[in-house]
């Protein structure tokens, strides 16, 4: 019975790691291409006067309050954030999917420095796959440059300083 059990939960993990790799993919494909408008349905926290991010770099930080890894990377965000502070052209947001209520709870026990967005429609994460073929990814973190084309994908913590300041510089492979 043990080693049925054991099978079943490494051909789990093995199908599961596969079927993982297939959003990721359809992610990578997106870069070099065009978004046309980043619209959210709630600003939660950070919010600032102007809410028109077009012409400006913009690293999305996708996450959600139940997603363990999405909150540990909060800490380094903040970092990256406050090194930035000084860059006007670039906005550091943080995206969800949840409403607003749920959201605050998370808000009250770990301070989020970035813009906290909510689009409840996922249309922002379906147009960058975040959540694509009912598979949601994450944390996932997107740079998007003022011309509004994806750059990069990654997970947070893969988001450094030097990048950062190659995106800023115009760099499209990074």
């Amino acid at each position: 019975m043990k080693r049925i059990l054991l099978g079943i939960a490494i051909l789990s993990l093995a199908t599961n790691t596969i079927y993982a790799q297939k959003p990721i993919e359809a992610q990578k494909k997106l870069i070099g291409t065009i978004i046309e408008k980043i619209e959210f349905t709630d600003y939660i926290e950070n919010t600032p006067e102007d809410k028109v991010f077009d012409d400006k770099f913009k690293i999305l930080e996708f996450w959600a309050t139940w997603c363990k890894p999405c909150l540990e990377a909060v800490p380094h965000l903040n970092e990256l954030q406050s090194e930035f502070k000084d860059e006007s052209n670039l906005v550091f947001l943080s995206v969800t999917y949840e409403t607003i209520k749920k959201t605050r709870k998370v808000l009250k026990k770990i301070n989020f420095e970035t813009i906290v967005v909510s689009d409840q429609t996922k249309k922002i994460h379906n147009d960058l796959r975040i959540e694509y073929q009912a598979m949601m990814i994450l944390p996932r973190t997107v740079l998007i440059n003022s011309s509004n084309e994806i750059i990069w994908y990654g997970r947070p913590m893969e988001l450094s300083k030097d990048l950062i300041v190659n995106f800023l510089s115009g760099k499209k492979k990074l």
